[in-house]
Protein backbone atom coordinates (compact mmCIF):
# COMPACT_ATOMS: atom_id res chain seq x y z
CA UNK A 1 0.00 0.00 0.00
CA UNK A 2 1.19 3.48 -0.83
CA UNK A 3 -0.62 6.79 -0.51
CA UNK A 4 0.80 10.08 -1.82
CA UNK A 5 -1.04 13.33 -1.06
CA UNK A 6 0.23 16.68 -2.34
CA UNK A 7 -0.71 19.92 -0.58
CA UNK A 8 -1.55 17.86 2.49
CA UNK A 9 -1.37 20.51 5.22
CA UNK A 10 -3.85 23.33 4.75
CA UNK A 11 -2.97 25.01 8.05
CA UNK A 12 -0.46 27.65 6.88
CA UNK A 13 0.38 28.57 10.48
CA UNK A 14 1.50 25.01 11.24
CA UNK A 15 3.69 24.89 8.12
CA UNK A 16 5.21 28.28 8.94
CA UNK A 17 5.99 27.30 12.55
CA UNK A 18 7.67 24.07 11.34
CA UNK A 19 9.78 25.97 8.81
CA UNK A 20 10.89 28.52 11.43
CA UNK A 21 11.52 26.07 14.27
CA UNK A 22 15.03 24.97 15.19
CA UNK A 23 13.78 22.29 17.64
CA UNK A 24 11.66 20.57 14.99
CA UNK A 25 14.83 19.81 12.99
CA UNK A 26 16.85 18.35 15.90
CA UNK A 27 18.44 15.08 14.83
CA UNK A 28 17.79 11.86 16.73
CA UNK A 29 15.04 9.26 17.08
CA UNK A 30 12.09 10.06 19.33
CA UNK A 31 8.97 8.30 20.61
CA UNK A 32 5.53 9.73 21.38
CA UNK A 33 2.85 7.46 22.82
CA UNK A 34 0.07 9.44 21.18
CA UNK A 35 -2.57 12.04 22.03
CA UNK A 36 -4.72 9.38 23.73
CA UNK A 37 -2.01 9.04 26.42
CA UNK A 38 -0.13 12.35 26.45
CA UNK A 39 -1.20 15.73 25.03
CA UNK A 40 0.97 17.10 22.22
CA UNK A 41 3.92 18.93 23.79
CA UNK A 42 6.13 19.55 20.75
CA UNK A 43 5.66 20.82 17.23
CA UNK A 44 6.37 17.31 15.93
CA UNK A 45 3.55 15.97 18.11
CA UNK A 46 1.25 18.65 16.66
CA UNK A 47 2.17 17.52 13.15
CA UNK A 48 1.60 13.85 13.99
CA UNK A 49 -1.78 14.68 15.51
CA UNK A 50 -2.67 16.81 12.47
CA UNK A 51 -1.89 13.90 10.14
CA UNK A 52 -3.11 10.88 12.07
CA UNK A 53 -5.91 12.21 14.29
CA UNK A 54 -7.40 15.21 12.56
CA UNK A 55 -6.84 14.37 8.88
CA UNK A 56 -6.26 10.62 8.83
CA UNK A 57 -5.83 9.59 5.20
CA UNK A 58 -6.83 5.97 5.85
CA UNK A 59 -10.35 4.70 5.32
CA UNK A 60 -10.31 2.39 8.32
CA UNK A 61 -9.26 3.21 11.89
CA UNK A 62 -6.09 1.59 13.14
CA UNK A 63 -4.96 0.74 16.64
CA UNK A 64 -1.53 1.95 17.71
CA UNK A 65 0.86 2.06 20.63
CA UNK A 66 2.50 5.25 19.38
CA UNK A 67 4.81 7.01 16.95
CA UNK A 68 8.54 6.89 16.32
CA UNK A 69 9.73 10.08 14.60
CA UNK A 70 12.94 11.61 13.30
CA UNK A 71 14.12 14.08 10.67
CA UNK A 72 16.45 13.61 7.75
CA UNK A 73 18.44 16.51 6.31
CA UNK A 74 20.57 15.67 3.26
CA UNK A 75 22.59 17.72 0.81
CA UNK A 76 25.09 17.01 -1.97
CA UNK A 77 27.88 16.46 0.60
CA UNK A 78 26.10 13.49 2.21
CA UNK A 79 26.33 10.69 -0.33
CA UNK A 80 27.19 7.18 0.84
CA UNK A 81 27.65 3.86 -0.89
CA UNK A 82 26.20 0.50 -0.07
CA UNK A 83 25.49 -2.71 -1.94
CA UNK A 84 22.53 -1.20 -3.80
CA UNK A 85 24.40 1.86 -5.12
CA UNK A 86 24.97 5.48 -4.13
CA UNK A 87 22.49 7.07 -1.71
CA UNK A 88 22.01 9.93 0.71
CA UNK A 89 20.24 7.44 3.01
CA UNK A 90 21.42 3.85 2.76
CA UNK A 91 18.94 1.19 1.64
CA UNK A 92 17.19 -0.40 4.62
CA UNK A 93 13.98 -1.73 6.16
CA UNK A 94 12.50 0.09 9.16
CA UNK A 95 12.50 -2.18 12.18
CA UNK A 96 12.97 -2.32 15.94
CA UNK A 97 16.72 -1.68 15.76
CA UNK A 98 17.52 -2.54 19.38
CA UNK A 99 15.67 -5.85 19.19
CA UNK A 100 17.33 -6.68 15.86
CA UNK A 101 20.81 -5.85 17.20
CA UNK A 102 20.27 -7.94 20.33
CA UNK A 103 18.40 -10.95 18.90
CA UNK A 104 18.39 -10.79 15.10
CA UNK A 105 14.56 -10.77 15.23
CA UNK A 106 12.88 -8.40 12.80
CA UNK A 107 9.81 -6.51 14.01
CA UNK A 108 8.59 -3.75 11.72
CA UNK A 109 6.22 -0.80 12.17
CA UNK A 110 2.62 -0.94 11.02
CA UNK A 111 3.13 1.96 8.59
CA UNK A 112 5.73 4.51 7.58
CA UNK A 113 5.08 8.18 6.87
CA UNK A 114 7.30 10.74 5.17
CA UNK A 115 6.39 14.43 5.08
CA UNK A 116 8.24 17.28 3.37
CA UNK A 117 7.47 20.54 5.23
CA UNK A 118 10.22 22.72 3.73
CA UNK A 119 9.57 24.73 0.54
CA UNK A 120 13.31 24.54 -0.29
CA UNK A 121 12.66 20.91 -1.33
CA UNK A 122 11.12 22.26 -4.54
CA UNK A 123 14.48 23.90 -5.45
CA UNK A 124 16.48 20.76 -4.71
CA UNK A 125 17.64 18.19 -7.25
CA UNK A 126 17.80 14.45 -6.51
CA UNK A 127 16.81 13.19 -3.08
CA UNK A 128 14.07 10.88 -4.32
CA UNK A 129 12.55 8.32 -1.99
CA UNK A 130 13.27 4.97 -3.65
CA UNK A 131 10.99 2.12 -2.55
CA UNK A 132 11.66 -1.35 -3.93
CA UNK A 133 8.71 -3.72 -4.21
CA UNK A 134 10.37 -6.28 -1.96
CA UNK A 135 10.81 -7.14 1.71
CA UNK A 136 14.29 -8.54 1.05
CA UNK A 137 17.56 -7.02 -0.12
CA UNK A 138 16.74 -7.72 -3.76
CA UNK A 139 18.07 -4.68 -5.62
CA UNK A 140 16.84 -6.16 -8.91
CA UNK A 141 13.21 -5.83 -7.78
CA UNK A 142 11.07 -3.17 -9.40
CA UNK A 143 10.85 0.11 -7.52
CA UNK A 144 9.18 3.50 -7.37
CA UNK A 145 10.97 6.86 -7.23
CA UNK A 146 9.03 9.56 -5.40
CA UNK A 147 10.02 13.20 -5.55
CA UNK A 148 10.66 15.07 -2.28
CA UNK A 149 8.06 17.73 -2.99
CA UNK A 150 7.03 20.49 -0.56
CA UNK A 151 3.91 19.68 1.51
CA UNK A 152 3.79 16.11 0.17
CA UNK A 153 2.74 13.27 2.48
CA UNK A 154 3.75 9.70 1.69
CA UNK A 155 2.35 6.70 3.55
CA UNK A 156 3.97 3.36 2.75
CA UNK A 157 4.97 -0.05 4.01
CA UNK A 158 8.24 0.81 5.79
CA UNK A 159 9.16 -2.89 5.94
CA UNK A 160 9.86 -2.69 2.19
CA UNK A 161 13.43 -1.95 1.12
CA UNK A 162 13.86 1.81 0.71
CA UNK A 163 16.50 4.54 0.46
CA UNK A 164 17.03 8.17 -0.54
CA UNK A 165 18.85 8.86 -3.81
CA UNK A 166 21.72 11.37 -3.73
CA UNK A 167 20.89 15.03 -3.44
CA UNK A 168 22.83 16.77 -6.22
CA UNK A 169 21.74 20.36 -5.55
CA UNK A 170 20.22 22.08 -2.52
CA UNK A 171 19.03 20.48 0.71
CA UNK A 172 16.35 17.84 1.29
CA UNK A 173 14.43 18.10 4.57
CA UNK A 174 11.89 15.52 5.67
CA UNK A 175 10.31 14.08 8.78
CA UNK A 176 9.74 10.34 9.04
CA UNK A 177 7.00 9.00 11.31
CA UNK A 178 6.52 5.28 11.92
CA UNK A 179 3.30 3.96 13.43
CA UNK A 180 3.80 1.02 15.79
CA UNK A 181 1.33 -1.62 17.04
CA UNK A 182 3.68 -2.17 19.96
CA UNK A 183 6.38 0.28 20.99
CA UNK A 184 9.88 -0.60 19.78
CA UNK A 185 12.10 -1.90 22.57
CA UNK A 186 14.13 1.34 22.74
CA UNK A 187 11.04 3.61 23.03
CA UNK A 188 11.64 4.50 26.72
CA UNK A 189 15.01 5.99 25.70
CA UNK A 190 13.44 7.98 22.86
CA UNK A 191 10.63 9.74 24.75
CA UNK A 192 10.04 13.29 23.59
Amino acid sequence: MMIIIDGFIRNESLLYRIQQSKDFWNLGYYWWNGWWNTPASTLRHELIEYIWRNNCPLLEPISLDGFEHWVGIYDANKTISNVGGEFSLISHFDKDEKLWNETGKIVTPKLGTIFYPDPCNDEMEGGYLKIWKTHSTDFTASYELIEAKYNRLIIFDASQLHAVTPVTKGTRKAIAINLWDEAPSDAPNMLR
